[in-house]
This record gives C-alpha cells, structure tokens and sequence, in this order.
C-alpha cells in the first residue's frame, strides 16, 4: 500500500492541499442542503422561486450552497473557519461552492469531456498536482462520484434510496 500513496494512488491526502481536501469534506456535507425533492427541471418549469431566484441554472445546487454558507454563517459558533486568513476564507468559499455546483447532472458531459481530456489518451500528460484548476477538477469528480454512488451502497439502502428517486420522479411528473 505504501507504493501505492508514494504513486500518486490511494490517497489525495497527499496531493491536494489540506485547504482544498477540507473544503470537499464540507462541500460533501452541504452538497444536499435543503433540497426540496424536486428536479431542477422541474423547479424551471413551475417558475418555483428558487428557480426565479437562480436564473434558472444549477438551481438546486445554487440553492444548496447559498443556503448551508447561510446556515453556517448564521451563528459564530458555527464557524470553524474563523481563524483563516481572509484570502484563506475566500479560497476555501470558492472551493466549496465550485464543488457544489459540480454536482448538477447538466454539466456532468462537460465535466467529463475535461476530465477526460486530462487523463483519458495515452500520450496526454494528466492531472498537475501543483495546478490549482486540475487540483479543483479532481476535487468536482471526486464529489460527481460520490453524489451519484447509489449502486455501490449495500443492496437494501441503495434500494431504499432508489424507491425515494422513483416515487419524487412520479410525484413530479402528475403534479
């Protein structure tokens, strides 16, 4: 295992900055906040107001990062950040945010399309650990992954979690 980490494998602890890892650690947390259990299609076509709200685009996920930062900043005591310097902060915010509404299914070809363009053909160099933006692509894959794991839960959650999904997809369409 230790060829492994030393490989660039197994581990991102070693690859990405502490920063960065913790703001995929609390984008993970957030990235569901509040969520409605509706589509953003379907919020887009009823004019919901958070759809009004966020233009239409990535709204769920607008509303999700909006609403967990509100709650977060909403009491100090909340703030496990408070002793970041400011343009640690802002890092951070953006990171987190970035990761957030990656997870919206309209962007996944696109942000495949990149991924793969990074690390897919032999001959292509692949992710640059010490680029900031490839560093932030990996972090928007590893949380499109997570966010759509369902089938590699145990068989009876995952069941659970897909009796849920069918039954807010038929909710939706006789509403």
């Amino acid at each position: 295992m230790g060829s492994e980490i030393e490989d660039g494998y197994g581990s991102l602890s070693g690859l990405i900055p502490a920063l960065e890892l913790m703001a995929l650690y609390v984008a993970a947390a957030m990235h569901d906040y509040d969520h409605p259990g509706r589509t953003n299609a379907f919020l887009v076509a009823t004019s919901a107001p958070q759809a009004l709200l966020y233009n239409d685009r990535s709204v769920l996920e607008n509303h999700h990062a909006a609403a967990a930062w509100n709650l977060f900043m909403s009491r100090p005591e909340f703030n496990f950040l408070a002793n970041l310097e400011h343009v640690e902060f802002k890092r951070f915010r953006f990171l987190v945010i970035e990761a957030i509404l990656a997870t919206d299914l309209k962007k996944h070809f696109d942000f495949l399309a990149e991924f793969n363009a990074k690390v897919g053909d032999e001959g292509v160099s692949g992710i640059d650990w010490t680029n900031d933006n490839d560093r932030l692509l990996v972090c928007q894959m590893c949380i499109k992954l997570a966010d759509v794991n369902g089938p590699l839960k145990n068989k009876e959650l995952h069941l659970q979690w897909t009796e849920g999904i069918v039954n807010e997809f038929y909710e939706q369409v006789r509403l």
